[in-house]
């Protein structure tokens, strides 16, 4: 997962764009619908990648 790349998080169906990363591994992410949390917001790589997918990366190729 990289900067741009558009997520899905299958469990709730929300989709996102991650914003940017910190050297400590926090992807800083933009939810596209309402949340009832801080947006955007602040998840791990480890929360990303085992709770979110990859639908579109930041180069345009699909990944589904």
């Amino acid at each position: 997962m990289k900067v741009g790349d558009l997520i899905r998080f299958p469990e709730t169906g929300y989709t996102g764009v991650i914003l940017g990363f910190t050297p400590a591994g926090s992807a800083l992410t933009f939810i596209n619908e309402d949340v009832p949390f801080k947006n955007p917001t602040w998840i791990t790589k480890r929360t990303l990648k085992r709770c979110a997918e990859v639908i579109s990366n930041a180069e345009g190729d699909s990944q589904s």
